[in-house]
């Protein structure tokens, strides 16, 4: 994050602000630190970063990001060797730091570039992660503006020049080149093995045009080593003339965007190292019904994924839509998962895709989540509190059990457990299970109003207590009520739910019975009361006899001895 900005003096001819971020204001040098400088200028030459340079140069060399922007108006040469004194800003850099350098050069009418004009001298060799940025937005004339195709690329063919190994030496993690160029492909006397020769790229991306490939007798003579190559193009159709067959990359990807057809058969069986295949708010039904072996990762940003979209692609081995997602065939996707391994659909927004095909989604995350299967799961901040996906998500996310989060969520729990997701249901049904407390029904009769439709009750007091008042009314009711006909009430689908003042909901099914049946006769349990009763009564009324009779008893004893210990003695003169 940047804390704050100054202008500084770095190079003279150009003009430069520094950059300061939180990161600097912990370091312990005596002064002030930068590590972001951004420049811009009206012209390059020899000059623009040799000595003379400006009075900050020296102790500014903390840099970890550079970006410098030119605005010319005329023909320009990148000369051998012309940005290596970047490399001095980053020399108290930390090694483990990323570092970036971004160059952009607009509205030129030509650009030049020598032998060896982009080279990894303009780093620290110390440093491991580079990463450099190439703008090129030239400036197209009204001449050219105003011609037919044919003759642009008469007159732009020279609009781009790349001497033989220019970018000979450069070494960095990743290399992005933007190229907005009328032509979509240049000359064939700047091949990629003639620019990229003898480098060792990461991950190497074109945007816009592209250097074309050369003749496959370059194979011979190329000696670099571009790891990964990703074209990212605005292109109609999606084929071999679009997006040529790069042997020299390990990995080759398609990125297109907004295309309106796709021609998988001109890739077989020459595209041996196309891994990865993206397709960004394609203007046509995606279906990849062509086996191609070595694809691996398919990111699709579609509106619909049915079960012809990745018919030939159930090898692959990463899958991940976009936020055009709306609806998903169930099929389509439970396909993948024995070989698939990572499903992004972080930028996928739940809320804005169908019931079903949500509900699909859900279920395939639920089965899978605990498995091998790497899954980075949708977004929720578009989601309602209370809404059941993103409960769900949010237990399977935080692996932990959802009664403690009951709590909390009480009442959406409740409404979650009668979704029309049956996965999501389960879920919550098996999470927080139905309790009732027997202590509070005591004073129920246990078998009364058997004609009333049955309910699940939760562990909640309210709900108890809710339930309770409703069955003694209907006691009441049932006693003041005279006999009625007997009438049936069938239905098989009806429900009924009831709400209290909580908003707590209960359901239940209507059962066929006749309604008089129990109210005609007197319950089971009132005579088992009655007779218990009389039970009591009697076994008081027999231990109090009892109680009596030992004690007449005891007293007739006690009386009987006193009356033979008082009978006089005769006495003698």
């Amino acid at each position: 994050m940047i804390n704050s900005s100054t202008s500084c003096s770095i190079f003279p001819l150009l003009n430069c602000s520094c950059f300061q971020s939180n990161l600097d204001l912990n370091h312990p040098s005596p002064i002030k630190i930068y590590s972001h400088l951004h420049c811009q200028g009206n012209s390059l030459n020899k000059k623009t970063f040799q000595q003379p340079f400006g009075s900050d140069f020296k102790n500014q060399n903390h840099f970890r990001t550079i970006s410098i922007e030119f605005f010319l108006e005329k023909k320009i040469e990148i000369q051998t060797n012309q940005f290596d004194s970047l490399s001095m800003l980053f020399s108290q850099t930390n090694a483990h730091a990323q570092i970036e350098i971004s160059l952009r050069f607009n509205h030129f009418t030509h650009i030049k570039f020598h032998k060896q004009s982009i080279t990894s001298n303009m780093f620290q060799k110390k440093h491991q992660n580079k990463r450099l940025w190439l703008h090129f937005i030239p400036k197209i004339p009204k001449s050219i503006q105003m011609k037919s195709d044919e003759d642009n690329s008469i007159n732009v063919a020279d609009q781009f020049k790349f001497s033989e190994n220019c970018f000979s030496g450069l070494t960095v993690s990743q290399l992005n080149i933007y190229m907005h160029a009328v032509r979509d492909h240049f000359s064939s006397l700047s091949s990629f093995e003639h620019v990229f020769n003898n480098t060792n790229i990461g991950e190497l991306h074109f945007h816009g045009s592209i250097i074309p490939p050369g003749p496959s007798h370059l194979r011979q003579t190329f000696k670099g080593l571009v790891r990964s190559l990703t074209l990212h193009r605005h292109v109609d159709t999606i084929d071999s003339n679009t997006f040529p067959y790069y042997f020299p990359v390990y990995s080759y990807n398609i990125h297109s965007i907004e295309a309106h057809s796709m021609d998988l058969n001109s890739f077989i069986p020459q595209y041996n190292n196309l891994r990865g295949l993206e397709l960004i708010k394609p203007r046509f039904e995606v279906s990849i019904d062509k086996l191609i072996p070595t694809l691996d990762s398919v990111s699709l940003d579609i509106e619909s994924l049915n079960e012809r979209t990745l018919l030939g692609a159930q090898h692959i081995h990463n899958l991940k839509f976009g936020s055009s997602l709306r609806r998903i065939n169930s099929y389509g996707l439970h396909k993948l998962s024995n070989r698939l391994r990572h499903l992004d659909l972080s930028e996928v927004n739940l809320s804005e895709m169908t019931p079903d095909s949500r509900c699909y989604l859900i279920d395939f995350i639920h089965k899978n989540y605990q498995r091998q299967l790497n899954l980075i799961l949708p977004r929720i901040e578009t989601l309602t509190e209370c809404d059941c996906a993103r409960l769900i998500l949010q237990d399977i996310q935080l692996n932990k059990k959802f009664q403690e989060n009951l709590s909390n969520d009480n009442s959406c729990s409740k409404q979650c457990r009668f979704s029309d997701c049956s996965t999501i249901s389960d879920y919550f049904r098996e999470k927080s299970p139905l309790f009732i407390n027997p202590h509070r029904f005591n004073n129920i009769p246990s078998e009364i109003n058997d004609n009333l439709p049955s309910v699940n009750v939760f562990s909640d007091s309210r709900d108890i207590d809710t339930m309770n008042f409703l069955i003694n009314q209907t006691n009441i009711n049932s006693e003041q009520t005279a006999p009625l006909p007997t009438i049936t009430i069938t239905s098989n689908t009806s429900s009924t739910i009831f709400q209290n003042s909580d908003d707590d909901f209960f359901t239940h099914s209507t059962i066929s019975k006749p309604i008089n049946e129990n109210i005609s006769h007197p319950s089971k349990s009132k005579l088992k009361n009655i007779f218990s009763r009389i039970y009591f009564i009697i076994g008081v009324i027999f231990i109090f006899l009892l109680i009596i009779f030992i004690i007449s008893i005891v007293f007739a004893i006690l009386r009987y001895r006193k009356q033979k210990h008082l009978k006089p003695k005769p006495v003698y003169v």
